[in-house]
């Protein structure tokens, strides 16, 4: 079969290659991958600024599709059924942190698409413990979304909680940060996003999401100079952008006794005074991808219509054409942009 493939360590080295169709074992799942979204980590690994990824290994790991087979130790799918899957490819299953649930914090999991085989191919073997059956309601060409979702669904009602009425600033309009807007605001927040000038059509969907407010970078980064308007502002904070100056920009917009939510992913190293969270009292928590029960409630959120994720998808792409599908996702003039194996 056709996959899109990450050859070797470096800039590039990403290619489409002729690779052997997984193979099925007692404990999984082979599934027809019917759609897989391009997220930023993928055009990390690409420029190689991802830490730890596998070479050579087939990337992407937002997926979705129909079960073409499954061992004999599976139950609870069949073939035919429509499924999404987690990320969670690998865990050892013994830590502290599988044995209470928490199996995406385990210090052994590789994850598909960097760590092990991923879904920018016609099928992937997945495990049978994170293989999620899907409503009628929800089509497949949208559960390639769950992921992104379950990141911001387990941010912002797990790690940390919106409350009715309170300011929350969003830092990054990409799908994780769109997605953070749309949970924010169902749980009665007042969302404020702000993403660079390259980001203006995320932003313009921001608003039709819902977002109270949009802005740039140079805007925040104004407010929140000393005496700025939007100084010491926001309950709540959420960064989901990779850099350490949205982290910083973030702090100085929340008010003190607020909480900063980080999601971004990064390889930098941040520099900022400390007493920026030390005196003004500000809790900050991190969010590392999702488990079991985040994934069900993102379906019945998509069951339910009380999430877009249709107006997320802008661009759709063959296996073919995966370099213009990366090239699209890399510009930012959509916001999520599928390949279709």
């Amino acid at each position: 079969m056709k996959a899109v493939v990450k050859r070797a360590r470096g800039d590039g080295f990403v290619e489409l290659s002729d690779v052997p169709e997984p193979e099925l074992d007692d404990g999984s799942v082979i599934l027809r991958v019917e759609s897989a979204g391009i997220c930023g980590s993928d055009i990390q690994i690409l420029h190689d600024r991802f830490q730890g990824y596998a070479v050579p290994v087939i990337m992407g790991h937002e997926f979705a599709g129909t079960v073409e087979s499954v061992g004999r130790d599976v139950t609870g799918v069949s073939p035919g059924d429509r499924v999404a899957s987690e990320t969670h490819a690998i865990i050892c299953g013994e830590c502290r942190y599988c044995r209470t649930g928490l199996y995406n914090l385990c210090p052994h999991r590789r994850g598909f698409g960097y760590g092990t085989d991923g879904a920018f191919a016609r099928f992937v073997r997945v495990r049978k413990g994170i293989v999620h059956k899907l409503p009628e309601e929800v089509p497949l060409k949208e559960a390639a979304l769950l992921e992104p979702l379950s990141v911001a669904l387990n941010a912002l009602t797990r790690n940390s909680r919106i409350s009715p009425g309170e300011s929350v600033l969003i830092i990054g309009p990409g799908p994780i940060g769109l997605f953070c807007l749309q949970v924010a605001r169902l749980s009665g927040g007042i969302v404020s996003i702000v993403g660079t000038e390259r980001s203006r059509p995320r932003l313009e969907l921001a608003t039709r999401l819902g977002a109270a407010r949009t802005m740039y970078d140079d805007e925040l980064r104004k407010g929140v100079e000393e005496g700025g308007a939007l100084r010491n502002w926001f309950d709540v904070a959420v960064v989901a952008a990779g850099s350490a100056s949205s982290f910083e920009a973030g702090l100085r917009a929340t008010r003190p006794g607020g909480r900063l939510v980080y999601v971004g992913e990064t390889t930098e190293n941040g520099s900022f005074p400390l007493s920026l969270i030390e005196r003004r009292n500000i809790t900050v928590c991190g969010s590392f991808s999702h488990n079991w029960p985040v994934w069900e409630d993102a379906i019945a959120l998509a069951q339910h219509g009380l999430v877009d994720l249709r107006s997320l998808i802008t661009h759709e792409f063959g296996l073919a054409d995966w370099r213009i599908a990366f090239e699209t996702a890399e510009s930012r003039k959509g916001s999520k942009v599928l390949i279709r194996p």
